[in-house]
């Protein structure tokens, strides 16, 4: 991801790294630092990667997961940590993230759901028939 970054963002990168924030600075630094061999070894197991997935994605519309460990962030300074999606964003897999749960202060959580690959529109099915189950639990307890 992080070399992906720092291709993406070469010319930024160049023309003015210090109006880049600190966090995606150091991602694209640590971006450059990643060998050829390295980063294509990774990208070949993309493909078995997805394979592997296959057999659950056979079974079920969806995998329903954590989207970040906590809360939201207050303010605009931070999304998050991004651990809970890099796997699948990695693998090329669709993903979408619901605010369907608030954390004690009041900050709303996430759930994500994961589709197979280039199955993106069973997985918005998914994600809507999620939203609208959650909205009537809510209807129906208040």
């Amino acid at each position: 991801m992080e070399a992906d970054l720092a291709r993406n963002f070469h010319e930024e990168y160049e023309r003015g790294r210090e109006r880049l924030s600190e966090s995606l600075r150091g991602q694209i630094e640590r971006g450059r630092g990643v060998s050829a061999v390295d980063y294509n070894n990774a990208v070949d197991r993309i493909g078995t990667m997805r394979d592997a997935f296959d057999e659950v994605f056979d079974r079920c519309d969806a995998i329903l997961t954590a989207a970040t460990a906590g809360s939201a962030p207050r303010g605009l300074d931070s999304t998050g940590s991004p651990a809970f999606c890099t796997l699948w964003t990695f693998a090329g897999m669709p993903a979408v993230t619901l605010p369907l749960l608030r954390a004690e202060d009041g900050m709303p959580m996430g759930v994500q759901l994961v589709g197979r690959w280039g199955d993106d529109a069973r997985l918005l099915r998914t994600a809507r028939w999620l939203v609208q189950w959650a909205q009537q639990l809510q209807q129906d307890a208040g």
